[in-house]
């Protein structure tokens, strides 16, 4: 992969830098790799295109060929070099960094650096929210994630501080991801945990909204339905043939919330993004974590991201089992497994819907990105 660098110097000049090559697949966030050995920090993608990224970066680099300045579309605080200006004085008001921090992921959604700290490894992530947007634009879907974990009870990450005002926090480094292990037993401690914590908050909703989460109760994924068979830009890169399905479709999914719902499995705590990687294990503790797109659903619909063929042991019977003999209380087992069946269909419904909205809300390459996300999710809705 071709990787161009445009250099944001004093003053508003631009340049563009000599491109290198990175070996393999890149997905255009995932700057660690990219610009290992370079000190920049990546304001925003320019361009994404199949043979070559174009990023923005700001750091301490010689200027290249002298370039005019380059469109930018994005409106996130960090596409701006004068938020770095701000943001590593914070981080450094709260601990000691023993060298710079490292960029790990940047995109429309969210700004993660790793910073070296005395105590070893602590990330420091910015993500995008309603309040740090121009007045003009829609808010997003995210949940102001730094409120929602010092708010939260149970096995979630601690933060080691908070900016909830600029939507920022420093977390600890959590351990390794629960897709590296290999022990069921650790899954299945996952799971069962990731209920407890779904339980916990069981009647408690009025406090998980004032916690930011949003509303995708299951009366919220019907309203929704409305507009399944309807030519939008939810079923432009669909074929003919699988417009022509969308109506009938539109109808079962009706019928599996009425089911769903008639199961008695109560809506409470949804992490949204609930997958192996946002999983994280250290010392015996496993937590989640990477909770911006907590809401207040139904809480099967997080195993619908937690199930994965890439990782076998998210698929395995006994895993899945320890999740649901947590909600016996609710419905016999064989209750809680069509209820499963039926939160997959609409899981793949409230991930749609999700990166449908984060599409409206996004430009350039962000957009592209949720776009194939929508539409990825949209065929999984088909398929099931």
């Amino acid at each position: 992969m071709k990787i161009t660098a445009v250099l944001a110097g004093p003053d508003n000049s631009f340049s563009v830098l000599p491109s290198w090559e990175v070996e393999g697949d890149v997905w255009f966030p995932d700057v660690e790799r990219v610009f290992a050995g370079r000190d920049a920090y990546v304001l925003t993608c320019l361009r994404n295109e199949p043979d070559e990224i174009t990023y923005l970066v700001t750091g301490e680099l010689p200027p290249g060929e002298p370039a005019d300045p380059p469109v930018i579309d994005s409106v996130v605080p960090w596409a701006e070099p004068e938020w770095y200006a701000e943001a590593l004085p914070w981080i450094d008001n709260h601990l000691t960094r023993t060298g710079r921090p490292v960029q790990v992921r940047v995109w429309g959604l969210s700004n993660v650096l790793r910073v070296p700290t005395t105590d070893g490894d602590v990330y420091f992530k910015a993500h995008t929210h309603s309040s740090t947007l121009p007045p003009a634009e829609l808010p997003l879907l995210f949940a102001n994630e730094p409120r929602l974990l010092t708010s939260l009870t149970g096995d979630v990450p601690r933060p080691l501080a908070v900016d909830e005002k600029r939507v920022w926090m420093l977390l600890p480094d959590l351990g390794s991801p629960l897709a590296a292990q290999t022990d069921i037993e650790v899954w299945t401690e996952a799971l069962r945990s990731h209920a407890q914590l779904q339980r916990s908050f069981v009647g408690r909703t009025d406090e998980l909204f004032e916690s930011s989460c949003v509303d995708r109760r299951l009366s919220v994924l019907e309203s929704a339905l409305d507009r399944l068979p309807l030519a939008t830009e939810w079923t432009e890169d669909l074929t003919p043939q699988e417009r022509d399905r969308l109506p009938e479709r539109a109808a079962q999914l009706r019928a599996a919330i009425s089911e769903l719902a008639a199961i008695g499995v109560p809506e409470t705590l949804l992490h949204g993004d609930l997958h192996p990687r946002n999983i994280a294990v250290r010392d015996g503790q496993v937590l989640a974590f990477d909770w911006t797109d907590a809401a207040v659903s139904h809480p099967f619909l997080d195993l619908v991201t937690f199930t994965e063929k890439r990782s076998p042991l998210s698929m395995n019977e006994r895993v899945r089992d320890a999740y649901l003999a947590e909600w016996t209380e609710y419905a016999p087992m064989a209750d809680l497994r069509r209820a499963l069946d039926l939160a997959t269909q609409l899981g793949a419904l409230h991930q749609c819907v999700t990166s449908l909205h984060l599409m409206a809300n996004v430009t350039g390459p962000d957009r592209d990105s949720m776009q194939r996300g929508a539409t990825w999710w949209l065929k999984a809705v088909l398929a099931v």
